[in-house]
């Protein structure tokens, strides 16, 4: 079975587990892993999809850092 994905930007095929894909990965990171989050072909593709959701990607970043917060607080609380 192949592992070839399309770019969610472009849509040009690309394979997760190469060197080339993006998000970055470290080196000894995982095939499965990579399969996983890997979403575009190109450091430049992944660049251009940011830029255009740039509104939507702010509220996500800022929606997780709320939960983590919470999450933090409240491990805190118990701890007390």
């Amino acid at each position: 079975m192949s592992t070839a994905r399309y770019c969610n930007n472009c849509g040009q095929k690309y394979y997760p587990k190469s060197y080339y894909s993006y998000p970055a990965f470290h080196y000894q990171t995982s095939d499965e892993e990579k399969l996983k989050y890997a979403r575009f072909h190109s450091l430049g593709c992944m660049n251009d999809w940011l830029n255009k959701n740039k509104q939507a990607f702010a509220r996500l970043v800022d929606e997780i850092e709320y939960i983590n917060n919470n999450n933090n607080n409240n491990n805190n609380r118990e701890r007390a």
